[in-house]
């Protein structure tokens, strides 16, 4: 019998990254898939890119509405219980021997625990890391926790998780699967992929991505900081922007962006890119500016300098590719001077080498009893 796989994904961060798994996945018989679909995916706000997942060819088995609606701390706590709500309903009809995760979103904690009380068991990708600006840091260790399988990017995160009494033997170090989508999609042509986006070439291309940094309530500050920063640039700068995460105080920072947007003949804003253009426009901006996790896993394979602002991304493994600066416009305009001067060829990026996916499938085609997974002992680790 194949081993029935559900894989939840809850925004185009976390498909990007899964993707080329259950491509792997998708192609093997001894793997029955199933997808399922939550957070972000379903949100107007967020650009619906749930129809990236059908433009991979993929089919949505169920969808899970989180009901967001908000940005407060109240909003997004009843959005989590919508989440808990409707993964429990999924699994009991969906009956999955195994459910696959990514990361560290507060929808994902929503998943996984509705797993752990289905008694369904979870294998978990990118746990270990640490970014100390945002809960995301809380979460993710929750999930480990809560996770009998995992996947992590680096040895240092994979050290990370034996810290929390996880068995060795069920810690692979695979590396990101995200470089292995980097190696599968095209990139576009600089003529067409600028066409596509509605922005003039200029002088140099910026891509600027900027989420809250939930562990303070200063991320409107933040933004307001690094816009004036880009402002200062002037209009020999490309500026594109994607868009939020739906964090507190996700939907102001929204604003505040397309509000600048607005104002600016150089700047564009796309709530999701899909991989093909994002990857495109890694390939063809000259810096990345704001606090994004692909900063620092993905711009680095495109030799790609990256301005990363705040706490957010604090603690992460990161390339010498990588310039961090504090949260104010004097620092960030500092530091897009100084990427726009670093020579970022030959940078090597340290979350793998372009084939996690392979090493993944494989060792979810070794398991023969996956209930069996779910008992697990806290493995103290050797005091000295």
């Amino acid at each position: 019998m194949p081993l029935k796989i559900c894989a939840v994904t809850s925004s185009r961060a976390d498909w990007g990254l899964l993707a080329p798994v259950l491509i792997a996945l998708r192609a093997e018989a001894s793997f029955d898939l199933k997808v399922v679909v939550t957070g972000q995916h379903l949100v107007v706000a967020s650009g619906r890119t749930a129809n990236d997942i059908l433009s991979d060819g993929f089919a949505i088995d169920d969808t899970v509405a989180m009901d967001l609606r908000g940005d407060t701390p109240g909003d997004i706590a009843s959005a989590l219980a919508s989440v808990v709500d409707g993964c429990g309903k999924t699994f009991a009809r969906l009956r999955p021997d195994l459910l696959l995760v990514l990361g560290d979103r507060y929808e994902i904690l929503g998943v996984v625990t509705a797993a752990t009380l289905g008694r369904i068991p979870v294998a978990h990708i990118a746990g270990g890391d640490v970014t100390e600006g945002a809960m995301d840091d809380a979460f993710r260790h929750a999930i480990t926790k809560m996770a009998h399988l995992h996947f992590v990017t680096t040895e240092v995160a994979g050290r990370r998780v034996r810290q929390l009494g996880e068995d060795p033997a069920r810690v692979h170090v695979t590396g990101s699967p995200g470089l292995d989508r980097i190696k599968s999609t095209p990139v576009m042509e600089r003529v067409a992929l600028f066409s596509s986006l509605g922005l003039e070439p200029r002088q140099k291309t910026l891509l600027v991505t900027f989420h809250p940094e939930t562990l303070t309530a200063d991320s409107e500050t933040y933004c307001n900081e690094m816009l004036a920063a880009l402002d200062r640039l002037g209009p020999d700068a490309a500026l594109l922007f994607s868009g939020t995460n739906a964090d507190v105080q996700g939907l102001a920072i929204g604003r505040l962006i397309s509000d600048f947007v607005a104002r600016h003949d150089n700047a564009v804003l796309h709530q999701s890119l899909g991989s093909a253009r994002y990857f495109s426009a890694l390939k063809y901006a000259d810096v990345i500016v704001g606090n994004s996790s692909s900063g620092l896993y993905e711009a680095p394979s495109f030799g790609i300098p990256t301005v990363n602002i705040g706490d957010r991304q604090k603690g992460r493994v990161r390339s010498a590719s990588v310039i961090d600066v504090r949260p104010d416009r004097g620092s960030i305009f500092a530091g897009i001077q100084r990427a726009f001067a670093l020579d970022c060829t030959g940078v090597a990026n340290p979350y793998g080498d372009g084939n996690a996916a392979s090493r993944i499938v494989a060792e979810l085609r070794a398991i023969r009893d996956p209930a069996g997974l779910l008992k697990k002992r806290f493995m103290d680790l050797a005091i000295t």
